[in-house]
């Protein structure tokens, strides 16, 4: 009994096994402050209000609004050298102290700047410590934790609300404001305690933030306002509220006064209460519906529709209470101004902002709610106060006016979460594996020029890396303007230098170009290195601007690159008078290279093969694809590397070869080149070759062969599908595969999504139930490796997932999202799944949902048993994995049935011969001979 009881409250409460007694300490520390809060809010503005008069509300207000801005100046500025559970301390001592002098000081006469000092003191005092509590909150939260849990912190907060409210309107004129304000003092002391408490006994949560804003001290308030400038969607954030301050400050304005006027016209009604008492009914009954609605519906709420969507919820409340209280007013209008603030801002507004908050950038999110609670929110009521002693007379039609700018920038802040939300995740990951030509892409125009800079001053570094990588960055930019810079740098260089760079020219885009040309020939006619003069010479033979008459004594050189230039000459020069020589000089020309070959030596082949790169015929084609099975590696990389230049359509009949040259080779440069050969032939017919071969590569493979088969076109469509549904291929080909599907054709993805995905979760949900029960459901077997082998399936079917429906849903880095779900950083974790939750459909997310969230195990396996058959028993289970389309699900299955001794074990192994493709065969065969 007592054990489901316990579940019910987890129920009920979103709270995990293992969680209660941390959720426990935190309830407690948000309801004993809470009502010490609420009591010291309440009993300020109620006295304010009878002693000086709602009319003077804007007066405070001001002086509210100037002392909590320095209030959060302060607070900023001690962030940097302590901590949020300190700076919270040190506010509740302070409270402590002055509610204790407010105390004795009722039992006197106060003077008329007391009342003053009360509202003004209470309300910052509330404001500040609420910021601090969240603050103090967020060190032991996720986004995902703070989805299930803020609700019932925010319940717990207002269950103080309830308590003090009740205490205010049944004890107030029996024990009389001073009593009840010695109580504030209690609970003050209490929760210091119960926060010192929390520190020793809750582990705070590793943040995904690499350096913090008020590490060191090293940032200022202006690095901060640039981040703010940066992130648009922090702005929004921070408007938002200033919105909701001067709605809140507005709207509490018009229920005081229309309470005070009730109170005027009705003589009655003040002799039976006070504006107190009535203020403290009417909180106390509406935070009972707070903490009803942020225990059973909140997080149903976000969990259904998202945080996106729910913050639409106050500004429509808005809009809806000022469309009518502008036209008529009624006590029961001023209970729907009183619920607007103490429900729909307090409950729904200030939840949402909670979990808004962990969008914002990695580096602002520590010190934004602060920055947000103690400084921008008082600029709302400084602008509030302003307006309101302007248009005294006209604050219902401001709190419309100020209703439909909610509503805009709403629509905004929904509109750049889930951007928001995806920039923190990878805001700290490197992302090595992208091309340079791709992070140039991504830059604005703004980072461009910065960057150029950057590298042509780094063009001056005595670092000959540093140097000819900047050189090669710069004319990736393919921006003419700084080629002439690039060029003088270029001539100055040291001689060793000059050769690379020369290289570099060779492969730009700017190859061509006249001032590149005459650069060259600048190396060639003056240098005085032999080297640079000879590589001049070649490029210039290269281009065709060498007259082969001059140099055909160089067919006798001993000197290679000589001999070479001359040979490429002859068959590359594009000077219209050697046209009736043209034939006779090819001739020659074949036969020297003829001869290169005949060498039989690795220098003389390879610049044969380099001759043959700038020959698109059948014949150097045919001549290149006899050396990639050559024996000596350095001449296979340069014919892989004739070949990407040199072949096109009509060389189908050599991709067979081309296919198994890539097979056979262990040189990454040689397989690159034999794809980008591939690419040139244009067959659709090799894709499923070119992506069994590239998926277990090294990146830039896969990058390569995810190019040409791109390049390809629509018609790679219908092979690429059928890989993507071929259950007997592995994960990764598959996701290879989805992801050149989303580039070429995206609809198409997106047709066979749920069909794809509803097959590999059910496998998902198989892999991991079995994996976490099958070694408790055989105790006296050593199934370690089984457990092993289920879970590294179950693994790669939830990344095969991942990327799938990350793709079809064009998130920018699948790879970053997959990584953050495996990630120990339980921040990132939180962020990964968020930016699911935004991107993908709803449908499939709630599927996915359990077997990626950090909900405890019990949970996660009670869900896959009503998913999968959990009535097998080991032999079945082997069975199941035997016949598998996986090599390793086969291997784990034969390898057990054998250990174990398993009846007929021989007899099935011989039916899986049968079945199986020869790698399965050798193992197999061994595992009979035992």
């Amino acid at each position: 009994m007592r054990l489901k009881l316990h579940h019910f409250i987890r129920k009920v409460f979103g709270i995990f096994p293992g969680e209660e007694k941390n959720v426990f300490r935190f309830i407690t520390l948000a309801t004993v402050w809470a009502i010490g809060s609420c009591i010291a809010d309440t009993l300020g503005i109620g006295l304010f209000t009878e002693q000086i008069g709602a009319a003077f509300l804007p007066n405070a207000y001001l002086i509210i609004a100037l002392i909590l801005i320095g209030v959060s100046c302060l607070y900023i500025y001690l962030l940097r050298f302590t901590s949020p559970y300190k700076i919270m301390i040190f506010t509740m001592s302070i409270a402590a102290v002055a509610y204790s002098i407010i105390t004795v000081a009722l039992f006197t006469t106060p003077p008329r700047w007391f009342w003053y000092f009360l509202k003004i003191f209470s309300h910052i005092f509330s404001s500040s410590l609420m910021a601090c509590f969240w603050i103090f909150l967020d060190q032991y939260h996720d986004l995902q934790d703070a989805k299930r849990l803020f609700g019932v912190y925010n319940a717990a907060y207002f269950l103080g609300y309830v308590i003090s409210g009740t205490l205010i309107n049944r004890a107030y004129k029996t024990l009389g404001p001073a009593v009840l304000f010695s109580i504030v003092v209690i609970t003050m002391i209490i929760s210091i305690f119960q926060a010192k408490k929390i520190t020793t006994k809750v582990p705070v949560m590793e943040d995904d933030v690499t350096e913090d804003y008020f590490s060191g001290g090293k940032k200022t308030f202006s690095v901060i306002f640039r981040e703010f400038c940066k992130s648009p969607y922090t702005t929004f954030v921070v408007a938002m509220s200033l919105i909701v301050q001067l709605l809140r400050t507005c709207t509490e304005y018009g229920y005081l006064d229309s309470i005070q006027k009730l109170f005027t016209a009705t003589p009655a009604i003040a002799i039976d209460s006070s504006i107190p008492i009535l203020l403290g009914k009417l909180k106390a009954f509406i935070a009972a519906i707070n903490i009803i609605i942020g225990i059973f519906f909140y997080r149903k709420m976000v969990t259904r529709i998202g945080v996106a969507n729910l913050i639409l919820l106050p500004p429509i409340y808005f809009m809806f209470l000022y469309s009518e209280w502008s036209l008529y007013e009624s006590l029961f209008m001023v209970i729907l101004a009183i619920v607007a603030i103490e429900c729909i801002l307090f409950t729904v507004e200030d939840n949402n902002f909670n979990l808004l908050i962990n969008a914002a950038p990695v580096k602002l999110r520590g010190v934004l709610r602060l920055i947000n609670d103690s400084f921008f929110e008082p600029v709302g009521m400084l602008f509030s106060t302003v307006f309101l002693l302007l248009l005294k007379d006209q604050n219902k039609i401001f709190g419309l006016m100020l209703s439909v700018i909610f509503i805009g920038l709403a629509i905004f802040v929904r509109y750049f979460y889930p951007i928001s939300i995806f920039k923190a995740l990878k805001e700290n990951s490197l992302r090595f594996k992208r091309k340079t030509i791709d992070w140039i892409k991504k830059m604005s125009i703004k980072e461009k020029k910065e960057t150029k800079r950057a590298l042509l001053e780094a063009l001056n570094s005595e670092n000959q890396t540093t140097k000819l990588l900047a050189l090669e960055t710069l004319l990736a930019f393919n921006d003419y303007k700084l080629l002439e810079k690039v060029l003088f740098s270029i001539a100055n260089l040291q001689s060793n230098e000059k050769s690379s760079a020369i290289d570099i020219l060779e492969n730009s885009s700017f190859s061509n170009d006249s001032k590149v040309i005459d650069l060259i020939n600048d190396f060639k006619e003056y240098s005085n290195d032999d080297s640079i003069i000879k590589k001049s010479h070649l490029y210039l033979a290269k281009k065709g601007l060498i007259n082969p008459e001059k140099i055909k004594v160089d067919l006798d050189s001993k000197d290679l690159i000589l001999r070479a230039s001359a040979i490429i000459s002859l068959k590359h020069f594009k000077s219209n008078d050697a046209i009736l020589n043209a034939s006779l000089n090819r001739t020659i020309a074949q036969k020297e290279l003829q001869l290169l070959f005949n060498f039989n030596q690795t220098d003389e082949i390879c610049m044969g093969l380099e001759i043959l790169s700038l020959d698109d015929s059948d014949e150097a084609v045919a001549a290149a694809i006899k050396y990639l099975s050559h024996e000596n590696l350095t001449i296979k990389r340069k014919a892989a590397s004739a070949l990407a230049k040199i072949t096109d359509k009509s060389d189908s009949k050599y991709a067979s070869k081309i296919i198994e040259a890539i097979k056979n080779a262990t040189d990454i440069q040689l397989r690159i080149n034999c794809l980008k050969a591939l690419g040139n032939i244009n067959d659709s017919t090799t894709i499923k070759d070119i992506i069994k071969l590239s998926y277990n590569l090294r990146p830039i493979v896969r990058r390569t062969a995810e190019d040409i088969i791109i390049k390809m076109g629509l018609k790679t469509v219908p092979h690429l599908t059928a890989i993507l549904k071929d259950m007997t291929l592995n994960e990764r080909a598959r996701i290879l595969a989805g992801k050149i599907l989303a580039k070429l054709s995206l609809a198409h993805l997106k047709n066979n999504l749920i069909d794809i995905v509803t097959v590999e979760i059910e496998k998902a949900h198989f892999y991991f139930y079995w994996a976490k029960t099958i070694q408790n459901k055989y105790p006296l077997y050593d199934l370690s490796l089984l457990q092993n082998a289920l879970q590294t399936g179950y693994k790669s079917i939830i990344d095969f997932i991942i990327y799938i429906l990350a793709e079809a849903s064009l998130i920018e880095d699948c790879e970053l999202i997959v990584k953050a779900l495996h990630s120990k950083t339980t921040k990132s974790h939180a962020h990964a799944i968020e930016t699911l939750e935004k991107s993908i459909q709803r449908d499939l997310f709630s599927q996915i949902l359990p077997l990626i969230d950090d909900s405890p195990l019990e949970y996660k396996l009670q869900l896959s048993a009503k998913q999968i058959d959990t009535s097998l028993n080991l032999k079945q289970l082997l069975d199941k994995l035997e016949n598998s389309h996986l090599f390793f699900d086969k291997i784990i299955a034969a390898h057990l049935k054998a250990k174990l001794q398993m009846p007929n074990w021989q007899q099935s192994l011989r039916e899986q011969i049968k079945k199986s493709d020869e790698s399965f065969h050798q193992f197999t065969y061994e595992l009979l001979e035992l």
